[in-house]
């Protein structure tokens, strides 16, 4: 089930596994219980992504953290700016094991 405007709009959350360089892990190959974490919409893009965030509409981001390194440049990296050139402080609330993967909320 998909949760509208949960990826768009202001206090939207954005969900996505990760390995510890960066790159985006595919959630289909994650355990059940750390994709039911992950649920929600489809993860937009680095550049939509970059462009929320520069937008200040970003209240919340989960986070799988997949303990392997993959490289290469399809790694979360697109810049952006801030309207007020200042960083955005999200605070780490909530972590969970999932075996050798943890889940972490992070909150504005």
């Amino acid at each position: 089930m998909k949760h509208p405007g949960k990826t768009g709009g202001k206090g939207s959350v954005i969900a996505l596994a990760l390995t510890w360089d960066g790159a985006r892990w595919p959630a289909r190959t994650l355990p059940p219980k750390a994709r039911a974490f992950l649920a929600g919409p489809a993860v937009p893009s680095a550049r939509k992504m970059a462009e929320l965030f520069a937008d200040d509409q970003v209240r919340e981001i989960r986070v799988c953290w997949v303990p392997r390194l993959k490289g290469g440049s399809a790694v979360l990296s697109e810049p952006f700016q801030t309207p007020a050139g200042t960083r955005i402080g999200f605070q780490s609330v909530k972590t969970v094991r999932f075996g050798d993967i943890l889940g972490v909320i992070y909150r504005r």
